[in-house]
Parts: structure tokens; sequence; C-alpha cells
């Protein structure tokens, strides 16, 4: 039987060897050649399989209190639960969620930026919401043990629009997880919780606050290459971002069009009215890029909505964004008359679907039925 004195005076020899104890079965104390000496505890796991673990080294623990553990690891294994060394092969194997989005970010994002199947501005907006929401709230978890309930606490303060973006962001990350090998496949925690309803902004602006926010823009000392970004855009319904990233030798003015060699559904050419043409032709060239006022780089997002919002405030607009100017020229786009297919192709998207949307709040179509349909049923009324 082992006894404190016994494992104090145990002394190396050749090899290494395990002195057993014969009160508890199973717990030895073992002793190296150099001088190491370690509790060990020999058990079989669920399937049979011997195995040698480690339970402490003979200093940090006493004898009794290492046989009161090595006695509850015995219990746990007899009443069917997880071995110690089982466990502590998964804590050496278990990845937390915020390493998993730090490898997300490092390896993953970077491929797809360079097959072009995401956006630099993508990954900075996925990065946000990782240190802003996933993180504080999941990042200390291991990735197997984050369930649905988890992810609705983490989801359910948000707004609408937010949460589902968030929910979104968090599902493409389990996914990615679940193709790394790092959780069971098909076990997604999103799957299952519920997207937010999102009312579609139908936010347009009038004539009047188109020239009062152009007025404004002239007043206001806005900078001119930015100045320039918010009238470009008003004369061709691009998203800001496109207008922003234009370079001088995609526009084409023999032909009228741009390219746009990077968007959200590849690289197209764009066609530009004489109006919006002369307006780049009055822009002078100070380096690669149409709106710049650093020959290296085109100005910023931020600070052409800030100039947005200065110029709005000051015209007196509310609820205004910048993508409003976007949605106005489709509108008016729509309301003129302009098919699905074309608007679909203003707009360069791959589907009619948000052309439709346009077409339908236009309501041109529907009006003149109605006034088609009514005309004839006024004539009987008055005929009575």
């Amino acid at each position: 039987m082992l006894t404190e004195r016994t494992v104090r005076d145990l002394k190396p020899g050749d090899r290494t060897r395990i002195l057993w104890d014969s009160k508890l079965k199973g717990l030895g104390c073992r002793i190296t050649p150099a001088g190491s000496s370690a509790f060990v505890l020999r058990y079989r796991d669920a399937k049979g399989k011997q195995r040698l673990v480690t339970l402490a080294r003979t200093g940090e623990v006493s004898l009794k209190e290492v046989r009161e553990l090595a006695g509850k690891e015995l219990l746990k294994i007899r009443m069917g639960e997880t071995d110690l060394l089982s466990r502590r092969q998964k804590r050496r194997r278990s990845v937390t969620v915020a390493q998993g989005i730090r490898i997300f970010f490092e390896q993953f994002c970077p491929k797809r930026v360079q097959n072009g199947r995401m956006t630099p501005r993508t990954v900075r907006e996925y990065e946000k919401q990782a240190a802003r929401y996933l993180i504080p709230a999941i990042g200390k978890l291991d990735i197997d043990e984050v369930r649905r309930s988890q992810i609705e606490r983490m989801v359910n303060p948000l707004r609408p629009v937010l949460r589902n973006r968030i929910l979104a962001l968090a599902s493409r990350l389990f996914r990615y997880f679940e193709d790394q090998g790092l959780r069971h496949q098909y076990s997604n925690p999103c799957r299952g919780v519920e997207r937010s309803r999102e009312e579609p902004r139908d936010r347009t602006l009038k004539t009047t606050e188109i020239f009062a926010l152009c007025k404004a823009l002239a007043k206001e000392s806005v900078d001119p290459a930015r100045r320039a970004v918010i009238h470009i855009a008003i004369l061709t319904g691009l998203r800001i971002s496109e207008v922003i990233s234009l370079r001088w030798d995609c526009v084409n003015f023999e032909t009228g069009s741009v390219l746009l060699p990077t968007t959200k559904t590849g690289r197209r050419n764009h066609p530009l009215s004489a109006a919006a043409l002369d307006a780049l032709k009055r822009l002078p060239v100070q380096g690669n890029y149409v709106f710049c006022t650093d020959p290296t780089k085109p100005v910023s997002y931020t600070t052409v909505r800030l100039a947005f919002l200065k110029a709005a405030t000051a015209a007196g607009l509310t609820d205004v964004r910048l993508h409003d100017l976007r949605r106005t020229f489709m509108t008016r786009a729509a309301e003129s008359g302009v098919s699905s297919h074309t608007l679909r192709d203003l707009l360069g998207h791959k589907t009619a679907t948000m052309a439709d949307r346009y077409v339908r709040r236009a309501n041109i179509p529907v009006v003149n039925a109605t006034n088609l349909v009514s005309g004839d049923l006024a004539k009987i009324l008055d005929a009575v």
C-alpha cells in the first residue's frame, strides 16, 4: 500500500517504474530515471481501452487528496461520464469563438478578397461587428459548446436590422467552423433563431429637396471633390462606393460609359448620361482617381457622408441618407415607365427582384388601369 513515507522515499532506478496502491486499485506513483515522480491512474475507458493518466506531481497534493481525486474519477467512468484523459484531449483540441474568429479573418477572408468573392469594405464591417457584438457575448466559449439560446441572448437586445446582420455574420462564421472541423456538421447554433422583419426603406428626395440639397452643398463650404461625388451620385444612380472608387482610366467619354471593375455583381460597364459626362469633364485631373484630394487615393466614404449630412441639415432635410440618392434615381426611372429588366441593368443587379420593387412602388400601371376601369364605370353611372 502506498503511504506518505513510501512516496517520499521513492528512489529512481534504471527505468521508469510505478508503485501501485493496494487501497485504491488503479492508483500508482510513477518515478522516472531522472527522479521525476507523479501520481497516475490506470483505468479502462468506455470502449474498454486501458488508459494511464497523470493526476498530479507528488509534491503538489497529499496521498489522501489524490486518493479522493482518483476515486471520483473512477466513479465518473463507471457512471458513463467522459474520462479524464478524453476531457484533457478535448481541451487541448478546443478552440474558443474568439480564436476561431481570428482564424476566419486571418486565413479565410484574405483568400476570398483575393478571389474577388469579398470586398475589403465587407471585411472591415465584419471585423467591427465581431468585435462589438460576437466576441464580448460568446468569444470565451468553445466553438463546439455554443448553443442557440446563447445566440438568442446575444441578438435579442438589438434593433431589427442590426439583429439580422449580426445573425447573418454569426451563421456564416459557424458554417466556416463546421467546414474546418471545429464543430459537428449541421450543428449551426444560429439555425432556428428567428430573423426580424425589416421594413424596406422608401425615402426618396423630391425635386425641391434635391434643389435645396445642391444649393446647400454650394454654400456650406463642402470640399469640391466630395461635392462632385454627391452630384455624380444624383445623376447616375450608382452606389456611393462605386462613385468614390471611379478611376479616370475607367471613364470612356467616347462611348459615354464607365467601367466598374468591382461591384456586388462583378465587373460591368455602366452607361452615363450626357449630364453626367459633362459634369465629369469639368472636373480637374489630379491623380488616378476621379474624386480625390490626394493623388494616390480617393476621398473616403466617411467624409462624403459627413459632407452630405452637413448639407442636408442646412437644407432642412430630415431622415435622409446617402443611399436615398440612388433610390431617388431608380424610383424616378420606374415612374418614367422603364421596364423591370432595364431597371435591373441600371441597378447592376443579377435579378429583377429589386427592380420589380421599384416598379411596384411607382405604381404607374396600376394607376393607369384604375383610371381606365373607373372611367368606363363612370360613364355608366353618368348615363343612369
